[in-house]
């Protein structure tokens, strides 16, 4: 009975060692070193060329306990003092360099004698006639002795401006039937409507600048009143031989419609009405002008 359980224990084990055996894995084979070819790896996302230098590297297929990988040595990176120099010959630094020839020597030129210049002579002095100075035009002296002969005590009798040669006597004048101002032809004239000088109010003279083609000997009297300036001198004398005397402060263009600078104006001044700009020319004859000119003067203290 001990001998037959002693075989059947032998048998269970026997059993047991097969079984172990026949579940036991094999061993696992080596790992292999697989080759990737560096021209086989794909782009980069940015799509930028991969700069390479040296062999492509070896990597290993991992293992799935651990990842061995494997890296080649890079290649040795040139230094900058491995770069070539640029020699006369072509030397190969990324594109080809071809040395400047060197530039062949030239004379220099030759200086050429510049001509002497011959002396001018001078000319000669020679005497140039001075011109005789133009005496400035006299005006009229005033007949003091006859004014009253002119104009009644305090009324306007002769004008004087010596500056442009004006010394004429005034005749007095209105307003004809139209209601237009009489212009004496070959006079000055005052307004008998305006004012009296030293009275406080607005004394108008006018007259003719053109002569009259029937009588071109006799001047116009306002003929050089445009050349009074301002700051110009007039003296106007009365019948009784008072003087009054007048600077002239302005010089205005008018149309002839502009009547109100020969209207009262509420205090004294002395005011000369007389044509100026383009003519008017009515059967070859010039009969008047486009604008007057109203020059003003007010009483010299």
């Amino acid at each position: 009975m001990l001998r037959v359980i002693t075989v059947l224990l032998g048998l269970i084990m026997v059993v047991a060692v097969s079984g172990c055996a026949d579940a036991a894995p094999p061993a696992p084979p080596a790992p292999v070193a697989a080759v990737v070819d560096a021209d086989d790896s794909p782009a980069p996302a940015s799509g930028l060329p991969a700069e390479r230098d040296g062999p492509p590297t070896a990597t290993v297929t991992p293992r799935p306990t651990h990842t061995s990988v494997v890296t080649a040595s890079p290649s040795p990176t040139r230094r900058p003092t491995d770069l070539p120099t640029a020699t006369a010959q072509a030397t190969e630094i990324g594109e080809r360099e071809v040395a400047s020839p060197t530039p062949e020597a030239t004379s220099a030129p030759i200086a050429t004698p510049t001509p002497e210049r011959e002396a001018t002579p001078e000319p000669e002095a020679t005497d140039i006639p001075t011109p005789e100075p133009t005496a400035a035009p006299v005006a009229a002296a005033p007949p003091i002795s006859n004014l009253a002969a002119y104009a009644g005590p305090g009324v306007p009798a002769w004008i004087e401006a010596g500056s442009v040669g004006l010394g004429t006597p005034l005749v007095a004048v209105g307003l004809d039937a139209y209601g237009v101002p009489i212009v004496p032809d070959h006079d000055a004239a005052w307004y008998s409507l305006s004012g009296l000088p030293g009275m406080g109010e607005n004394v108008v003279l006018w007259g003719h600048v053109l002569r009259f083609q029937s009588a071109p000997e006799l001047p116009a009297p306002f003929e050089r009143v445009k050349d009074l300036g301002v700051g110009s001198t007039l003296t106007l004398y009365t019948g009784d031989g008072v003087a009054h005397r007048y600077v002239v402060s302005q010089q205005v263009w008018a149309t002839p419609d502009e009547v109100h600078y020969i209207l009262p104006q509420g205090y004294e001044r002395l005011t000369l009405v007389s044509c100026i700009g383009d003519a008017v020319i009515t059967n070859g004859s010039v009969v008047d002008m486009s604008h007057r000119l109203i020059t003003i003067a007010t009483p010299l203290r």
